[in-house]
């Protein structure tokens, strides 16, 4: 009890001094600031790993939508690529352990959702530090995430070759169907009219669609320059782009990847048939990747030898895979250097040459430039742009 009495005693007398005070107050700050340093620490690190989470499920989400631009009914694709991107990232200094749960596909909407989630539950919450001395040892964060394969406004490294837009074919006689031919009953409606301002889009255009991915075709050269073929090119040249080394070039490569073109773009016809430089030029392209096939069953490109594979996990992209423009079957482009205007955009995968023959296979492809469907140019309904959504 003695004791007890002096230290009261002593803690009045410092209580009374300002130097007691002062120094009381001090170790009271003290305590205060380093517990609120030490929560600091443990908050720094959890938004570090839900921002973490969050740049797992985004990039995910784009990569499963992604594969539904080039194969719009293979979910497996998209689950896949999904899980492969997410598994290059890390959260919280742990792998993403994104789960085949995690990923939802919507076929329908061309989108892809991805929940990046590091829990109690599945064994790998986050742990704390100091907030241990609350009784907090482990946190759950999580994020979600949801892209789209929507609408493209622009293309970029274009074919410098053009196809005629598809058309149907009239039920008249005699019709050939290898020439458009109104006469006959032959219709031509494209996705859009670009003369009108703002755009119209036009609900069942004939142009090429997504039901035709994974059709097989022949490119021929049009070398009569005397008729209309649905599988016949026209060579065209790009701005400030002219002669034959500039097209075989063009064909292999992109030559200027910031040049963005579109529905209702105006171009010129590149003089002469070019079919030389054409088939310099796709064999250069296939050069690039000359193991690349396509696989019917996924409508995807694998490696050769996996034709008949049904695992998606052999699916793959490829150089040989390149967009071109198509025009009005209505406004078949005169020889000579003359303006033509593109209508329609489609991606192509070279498949092979036979001849002086291109065999190809209509295939999706990834745009630029994202459009709001009704107000901006759109690319055709072959082009997608990737973009979050959620």
């Amino acid at each position: 009890m003695r004791i007890v009495a002096k230290g009261f005693r002593w803690f009045r007398r410092a209580s009374s001094n300002e130097k007691g005070t002062a120094l009381f107050i001090a170790a009271g700050s003290m305590l205060a600031l380093t517990s609120v340093c030490a929560l600091a620490i443990d908050v720094g690190m959890l938004l570090t790993a839900r921002t973490e989470a969050q740049r797992v499920a985004d990039s995910a989400a784009l990569a499963g939508a992604g594969a539904l631009v080039q194969s719009p009914q293979n979910a497996e694709l998209a689950t896949l690529n999904a899980l492969r991107f997410a598994a290059l990232n890390m959260i919280g200094g742990q792998t993403a352990n994104v789960l085949d749960t995690d990923v939802s596909v919507d076929l329908t909407n061309k989108q892809v959702t991805v929940n990046a989630i590091r829990s109690e539950e599945r064994g790998n919450p986050m742990g704390t530090f100091f907030a241990r001395m609350f009784g907090v040892t482990t946190v759950d964060i999580g994020a979600t995430a949801t892209a789209e394969a929507s609408n493209a406004g622009g293309i970029t490294c274009l074919l410098p070759l053009a196809l005629p837009d598809r058309w149907i074919e009239g039920s008249g006689t005699p019709n050939d169907p290898d020439d458009y031919n109104p006469d006959a009953g032959d219709t031509y409606i494209p996705w859009a009219e670009p003369g009108t301002d703002p755009v119209v889009y036009n609900d069942s255009p004939t142009g090429y669609a997504e039901s035709d991915i994974g059709a097989q075709f022949t490119m021929k050269s049009n070398t009569a320059n005397g008729g209309l073929n649905p599988s016949w090119y026209y060579p065209w040249r790009p701005p400030a782009q002219s002669g034959a080394d500039d097209y075989r070039t063009n064909v292999s490569s992109c030559v200027d990847p910031t040049i963005s073109y579109s529905i209702g773009q105006q171009v010129e016809t590149e003089p002469g048939n070019m079919s030389g430089p054409t088939m310099q030029g796709f064999r250069d392209l296939i050069a690039l990747d000359p193991n690349a096939v396509w696989n019917d069953g996924m409508d995807c490109i694998v490696d050769s030898g996996l034709e008949f594979s049904t695992d998606a996990s052999h699916c793959r992209d490829s150089p040989r895979v390149r967009p071109i423009p198509m025009f009005d079957p209505r406004e078949e482009p005169d020889a000579g250097s003359k303006p033509f205007t593109f209508t329609n955009f489609a991606g192509v995968f070279v498949e092979g040459i036979q001849g002086q023959d291109v065999i190809a296979r209509w295939i999706g492809y990834t745009g630029v430039d994202p459009t709001t469907y009704g107000t901006d140019t759109s690319a055709g309904t072959l082009f997608k742009v990737l973009r979050l959504v959620k």
